[in-house]
């Protein structure tokens, strides 16, 4: 490859934007609105009222019952006896402004027809509307100035002042105005696939080289039957076999490389109905690198489900860190548990490369991976860190055990020290692209802004990668651990980003201990049920030798897992979490496949709504990997798990 020419293409992979597969959240933004969750009996968690203190005989007047006419959820009975008396359900106050419209929907009846009851937005809109004695939707659309007393919150209820019973049942607020179909699915609780737009197409790897084909993944929310067209400018590229699609069909599309010449390219997706017409039309990168020169690994992102694509074979890495210095016995113990590669530092100065080239090797013989930790001079200036880099990767990119570049570690507790820019990340990462545009390079770090990614920004690194060490500092470490694997791949996921957690494996320095066997288990099974893809252990080796004894088996786990998510057709089709329970829903081979995990220290009942999930009926589970404890009921998916449990199940 010519200089000019790689360089060219290196920036358009560091730093062309992409939309990858697309995940929404739900509109409703009441929690529980199911009414399944209900820690003190009859009272729902996330509703209250305050009437208890003005009507005596209070026994009776709230209750929880199977009579709700949305199937797999509950109504919640409201009994008034004394006439005059206010009688007012609320919401939780939530974090939503003001100044806004919104819709607020709800299904009531009553005991006797022509019932006044009275919704509100906020503490200054309410309508009156008449409910009867049968089932109906009442909706609700308005802006409210005052949401609540606390500025910056909002609520809605429901009231009514006659003596006798009302039926409460599905409650929806939503932002806008206009009602949807209702959920029982919380806006940050779940991430659905967008069906917002009429048609989506992306193309799965970041880049291509000497393959004869690429497939693009293909979703049609239209309402009938399109033909995929695809085009460069002029070129037309041809499909490789049926490019049909159904209304609600989403699947990859096989097309032609042949004639799309080397370069980074804008490709022009176009749905056309049967009469030949363009009904929808999108846009994606797609990057055609020549034949890889001196390069030992060809390593691909896939854009649609983020994971590594190594010489061909899709891969979730399984890694274990090393300290500087290392043994190549300590190889042969990370390889017999189960590892699939190994995370060695090699320093940028010229005369270490001759013995990191050695350990390389010790790991190629051993069938280890290597994301090579580089350790550049921190007393450099951002361009001679940028080059000491480049340079290093130019020496050592043709080993063939090399899957991934990790460029700098935790950059913002240091590089800005000397008075390097935060945005000189950017040249770090391209002149590292330059140096080898066949491999993924990444920065890792230890904070986490939303939308932004980490310091220097996601647009500095391919994947989104965070260390985090809480065991033995806060009760329940994996609380903090979830929210940050919540938040990395909610911001990694639009933009096809695959993401990598360091997992804790130490107990000493600043350390307080090492997680236990089990909590090392539930660790990796959050991490992929989240949306990580690999997992980094921070570092060999523990001192627990249950826990050290414990790998083979997870790193099994971690296989069977891998063999699933990896498959051709697999596909992400959402991911939600309730408390301490995270799960995924996937399509596998024509399959639905759950895969929850209890990241807590308590038995867990939560419910998983699956039937709004599927969009179909849902009748049992079954299991298998992992542990079990689903029962599936009346389209809703329960959890029975004991602490630190997960599984994965198929869903009939």
């Amino acid at each position: 490859m010519s200089g000019k020419l790689g360089a060219t293409l290196a920036v358009c992979l560091a730093s062309s934007v992409i939309v990858a597969q697309p995940l929404e959240p739900p509109r409703n933004l009441l929690r529980n609105s199911h009414f399944w969750l209900s820690t003190n009996g009859e009272v729902p968690d996330w509703w209250g009222t305050g009437i208890p203190e003005r009507i005596r005989e209070w026994r009776g007047c709230i209750a929880l019952e199977e009579s709700s006419p949305i199937q797999g959820t509950r109504a919640l009975r409201l009994f008034n006896p004394q006439a005059g008396t206010r009688f007012s359900l609320q919401s939780f106050a939530y974090a939503l402004p003001s100044g806004t419209p919104y819709t607020f929907s709800v299904y009531l009846r009553a005991g006797r027809e022509d019932f006044p009851v009275t919704l509100s937005i906020g503490y200054d809109q309410s309508t009156t509307v008449r409910v009867s004695t049968q089932w109906q939707r009442y909706t609700f659309t308005a802006t409210p100035q005052r949401g609540h007393w606390a500025q910056g919150r909002l609520i809605v209820s429901i009231a009514f002042t006659q003596e006798g019973t009302l039926w409460v049942a599905a409650p929806q607020l939503e932002a806008g105005e206009s009602a949807t179909d209702y959920t029982p699915l919380y806006r940050d609780g779940a991430f659905l696939p967008s069906r917002s737009q009429p048609f989506r197409a992306i193309v799965q790897l970041n880049f291509y080289t000497t393959e004869p084909t690429f497939r693009l993944w293909c979703e049609s929310n239209l309402p009938k039957p399109v033909t995929v067209r695809c085009r460069i400018a002029n070129l037309e590229v041809s499909p490789v076999s049926a490019n049909s699609l159904a209304p609600g069909e989403r699947k990859f599309l096989p097309f032609s490389l042949d004639k799309v010449p080397t370069g980074a390219h804008t490709l022009t997706v176009e749905a056309v109905d049967e009469q030949g017409n363009a009904v929808a039309t999108v846009t994606d990168a797609l990057t055609k690198l020549p034949p890889p020169e001196n390069v030992g690994a060809v390593v691909q992102i896939d854009r649609v489900r983020r994971f590594l694509v190594i010489n061909g074979k899709p891969t979730i890495l399984f890694a274990q860190g090393l300290h500087d210095n290392p043994e190549t016995w300590w190889l042969d113990e990370i390889a017999a548990h189960g590892f699939n590669a190994a995370i060695p530092m090699v320093s940028t100065d010229p005369k270490t490369w001759e013995s990191a080239r050695q350990f390389l090797d010790e790991m190629q013989n051993r069938k280890l991976l290597a994301i090579v930790w580089l350790r550049p001079f921190r007393r450099k200036t951002a361009q001679e860190i940028a080059d000491g880099i480049a340079k290093t990767i130019s020496a050592l990119k043709d080993h063939p055990a090399i899957a991934v570049w990790y460029l700098l570690d935790e950059p913002e507790d240091w590089w800005a020290q000397g008075g390097r820019k935060e945005e000189e990340l950017l040249t770090v990462y391209q002149n590292a692209k330059q140096a080898d545009p066949y491999r993924p390079a990444q920065l890792n770090w230890y904070a986490w802004m939303d939308g932004k990614g980490g310091y220097g920004s996601l647009q500095a690194s391919d994947f989104g990668s965070l260390d985090h060490y809480p065991f033995g500092r806060v009760e329940n470490p994996f609380a903090r651990l979830a929210d940050f694997l919540w938040r990395m791949n909610r911001d990694c996921r639009p933009l096809g980003k695959p993401v990598a957690f360091w997992q804790q494996m130490y107990g000493y320095d600043d350390a307080v201990r090492e997680p236990t066997a089990e909590e090392a288990r539930t660790h990796t099974w959050l991490t992929l049920v989240t949306g990580g893809r690999l997992v980094y252990w921070f570092i060999y080796k523990p001192m627990g030798q249950r826990f050290w004894a414990t790998m083979p088996q997870i790193a099994k786990e971690v296989s069977r897992l891998e063999a699933l998510l990896t498959k051709e057709d697999a596909t992400e089709l959402a991911v939600g979490r309730d408390g301490n329970v995270h799960y995924a829903l996937w399509r596998i081979g024509g399959q639905d496949i759950l895969l929850v995990v209890n990241a807590g220290y308590t038995f867990a009942r939560v419910p998983i709504f699956v039937r709004w999930l599927l969009r179909r009926e849902v009748k049992r589970g079954r299991w298998m990997l992992g542990d079990k404890g689903i029962v599936v009921r009346g389209g809703v998916a329960w959890t029975q798990l004991p602490p630190l449990a997960g599984g994965a199940f198929q869903l009939e």
